[in-house]
C-alpha cells in the first residue's frame, strides 16, 4: 500500500485498513506499506512492514512565490514517484499495488509506471473532486489529470455505493471495476467514560471539527450561530488556506464573540488526546458541508466511536450514511435558516433512545474487519474477474 503521508488522515485510514487486511483470515502476511521518512510515531506499526523511503515534503511556507512553491512541488513529486518505481523493481515479489493518495501533478506516469512494472494496479478514490485547487493550473485540468490516472488503474475503490455511481458516471464508458469498501469507525483507546447521550443533549455546545476549508460550509454555521441563542460552539481543526482563516473566519468569530455569543476557535492541528477531549465534552458534531463536497467525512466516523450524534448536510458520502442509520439529522438547506432549522429539530426532537441504539448500530456495521473483506473481495474480483465497463 503507497501513502506518502507522514500523518493525517490518510495515514490514518491506511493504518487501521492495513491493520485489519494483516489479521484478516485472507490476509496474512500479504501487505506492507511505502510512506515518508518523516512518517509520526503512531504509523510506525509493528503489524505489518513498513517502508519509510520516499522524501519529506517541504512545509508550505518559506517561498519566495507560488511559482517558486509549484515548482519545488513538481520537482518533489516527480522524484518521489520514481524513487518508488526504483525501490517496486527491486521487489518482484510484490505482485499489486494499492495507492490511497499519489502526486496531484499529473499523476498517470506513475500509474503507467507501475503497469510497465507488471503490477496490478488500485487506487482508493477518497474525493472524486479535489477539496482545494493548487494555485497555476486550472480546476477543470486537475480534475481531467485525476480521471486520466483512474482509468488506468486495475481496480478503484469508493467508500459508500452513491459515490460509485458518481464515479462510474464521471469516469464514462470503459471504466475500471469499481468496488465499494465503507469507512469503518475509527479505533479510539484509552476512554474513561462515555458521557451519557440525554446529559450530553442538555449541555447544547456543538463542535465543528476539521481541517478548515471553504467547502465545509463553516459559514453556514458562523451565520447560524446567532440564531442560536442558549447554545455555544467550538471549531477546531487546521486551516488549509490560512488567508481563508485569517482573512474571513476569525473576523466573523470575533464580532460573534463581541456581541456575547460563547464561540472558540482552535485553528490549529489537534492532537489525538485534545481531540478526544472534544468530542467527549460535546452535545453533538456540526458537519454542514457544501454541495461541492464531494467525498465521504472521516470526521463523522471519529463521532460515531464516541458516541457523539451528527447534524450534517446531504452531500457526498454522509448522504449515504443517514439514509441507512439514523445518527443524527440531516438537512438540504445550505443556508444558516437551514442549519439553525436542523439544530433546533435535532434538539428538540424525541428520538434519544432511537438514536443511541442507531448510532450503536452504525459502529457494529462500519467495522474495519468489514472494509479489509470488502477490500480483498475487490482485489479479487477486479483481477480474477473484473472487466471494464
Amino acid at each position: 500500500m503507497y501513502t506518502p503521508s507522514a500523518g493525517g488522515g490518510h495515514a490514518l485510514y491506511t493504518a487501521e485498513l492495513l491493520t485489519a487486511l494483516t489479521r484478516h483470515p485472507r490476509g496474512g502476511d500479504r501487505f506492507e506499506l511505502v510512506t515518508s521518512r518523516d512518517i509520526q510515531e503512531p504509523f510506525r506499526s509493528t503489524v505489518y512492514p513498513v517502508h519509510a523511503i520516499l522524501p519529506e515534503l517541504a512545509p508550505r511556507g518559506g517561498f519566495r512565490s507560488r511559482l517558486s512553491w509549484g515548482v519545488d512541488r513538481c520537482l518533489h513529486y516527480s522524484r518521489r514517484d520514481q524513487l518508488f518505481l526504483n525501490w517496486l523493481e527491486t521487489r518482484p515479489d510484490i505482485t499489486g499495488v494499492h495507492l490511497q493518495e499519489y502526486s496531484p501533478w499529473r499523476p498517470a506516469p506513475l500509474f503507467r509506471g507501475i503497469r510497465r512494472l507488471g503490477r496490478k494496479t488500485f487506487y482508493t478514490v477518497h474525493n472524486l473532486r479535489q477539496h482545494t485547487y493548487p494555485p497555476l493550473v486550472p480546476p477543470a485540468l486537475w480534475d481531467r489529470w485525476n480521471r486520466d490516472a483512474w482509468r488506468l488503474a486495475d481496480g478503484l475503490f469508493v467508500l459508500t455505493p452513491a459515490l460509485a455511481e458518481q464515479l462510474s458516471r464521471l469516469l464514462g464508458d470503459g471504466h475500471p471495476p469499481i468496488h465499494v469498501v465503507p469507512h469503518g469507525v475509527w479505533t479510539v483507546n484509552g476512554r474513561a467514560h462515555i458521557p451519557n447521550l440525554s446529559e450530553r443533549l442538555q449541555w447544547k455546545k456543538l463542535l465543528f471539527f476539521g481541517t478548515l476549508r471553504r467547502n465545509k460550509g463553516l459559514n453556514l454555521l458562523l451565520g447560524a450561530a446567532r440564531s442560536l441563542p442558549g447554545y455555544s460552539f467550538t471549531i477546531a481543526g487546521a486551516p488549509i488556506d490560512p488567508d481563508y482563516v485569517e482573512n474571513e473566519v476569525r473576523p466573523l468569530v470575533r464580532q460573534l464573540q463581541a456581541d456575547g455569543v460563547p464561540i472558540d476557535l482552535i485553528d490549529r492541528f489537534i492532537p489525538d488526546e485534545e481531540a478526544g477531549r472534544l468530542f467527549d465534552t460535546h452535545s453533538a458534531i456540526v458537519l454542514p458541508y457544501t454541495p461541492q463536497f464531494a467525498s465521504q467525512s472521516g470526521v463523522v466516523f471519529l463521532a460515531l466511536a464516541h458516541e457523539l450524534p451528527v447534524v450534517a448536510s446531504e452531500v457526498g458520502g454522509l448522504a449515504d450514511l443517514f439514509r441507512e442509520f439514523r445518527v443524527g439529522l440531516s438537512f438540504s438547506d445550505f443556508t444558516p435558516a437551514g442549519l439553525t432549522s436542523a439544530i433546533h429539530s435535532f434538539f428538540n426532537g424525541n428520538h434519544r433512545d432511537e438514536l443511541l441504539s442507531q448510532m450503536r448500530a452504525a459502529r457494529a456495521h462500519f467495522s474495519w474487519e468489514s472494509a479489509a473483506a470488502a477490500t480483498l473481495d475487490g482485489y479479487a474480483g477486479s483481477v480474477q474477474g473484473g472487466s471494464r465497463r
